[in-house]
């Protein structure tokens, strides 16, 4: 399996944005989610390399290539009505963040950003940023993530992210690699055929190349990491990578917002 070391250019543009801060009660937060592309990543032998991304029934869209929208069903109060499992605490009810995503110049992972995008191995593919209440026993509903990443070999980062406050913030990340085998025969492809009731009669599942059940996973990032606030974390996979950055934000009695620690 490739290494999944940091190498010393991801290194140096960590140090330089990284600090360790004392703690506090804020709850408001900002996040900062980067997700780029390895060129030079060579996919892994994975077990469940021909086995199809189970991607979650319920969640908001974070990055939708193809638009998606769906949203669990939820109580008066934003939460969902399936509870979900927490450590040490028993049961505790998923929430429906507000993304509102902020200028990326505003944001402080925007000098790693810059530095990627000139690197010669290395793609910016999302950048996002927005401000959230995480309360304490906050979790999120799935963040989905389906983002075309290459159009000719049908490449595609697919998943979702969670977040979750408990002492500490959470981001348990499930994000796959996934691409469409080389095909068998150059055939083009078979468009559904309408029937005299109107209705459309399904492909069989063999005519439908890109399907779920279809598609082979080159690498994965599976990782339910803590993150300490104003400092840069790094997910690392073998073809591509994740950086998170969250900021603890208080509200000075004046009205203005003051950037606290945690």
């Amino acid at each position: 399996m490739p290494s999944r070391g940091i190498n010393a250019l991801l290194i140096s543009m960590l140090v330089l944005v990284a600090a360790a801060m004392p703690a506090t009660a804020a709850e408001l937060y900002r996040v900062e989610l980067l997700l780029f592309e390895r060129l030079d990543g060579e996919p892994e032998q994975l077990p469940e390399r021909h086995q199809p991304v189970a991607l979650p029934q319920t969640g908001v869209p974070l990055w939708m290539s193809d638009g998606w929208e769906k949203v669990s069903e939820t109580t008066p109060d934003g939460t969902r009505k399936q509870n979900a499992p927490l450590e040490q605490s028993g049961k505790q009810k998923e929430r429906i963040p507000k993304i509102l995503a902020l200028p990326p110049e505003d944001l402080r992972l925007n000098n790693i950003a810059r530095a990627l995008d000139n690197a010669s191995d290395y793609r910016v593919l999302a950048f996002t940023g927005w401000q959230n209440p995480f309360p304490d026993g906050y979790r999120t509903v799935p963040l989905m993530v389906d983002l075309v990443v290459d159009e000719e070999s049908g490449k595609r980062i697919q998943g979702s992210l969670q977040i979750e406050r408990r002492r500490y913030l959470h981001v348990e990340a499930s994000l796959y690699d996934t691409r469409l085998p080389e095909p068998a025969l150059d055939v083009a492809p078979i468009p559904r055929l309408p029937i005299a009731s109107g209705l459309i009669l399904p492909l069989p599942s063999f005519l439908s190349p890109d399907t779920p059940a279809h598609r082979e996973t080159a690498t994965w990032l599976r990782q339910n990491r803590r993150m300490r606030s104003e400092e840069v974390h790094y997910l690392d996979a073998p073809t591509f990578g994740l950086v998170v950055y969250f900021q603890p934000i208080t509200i000075a009695s004046s009205g203005d917002e003051e950037q606290g620690s945690d």
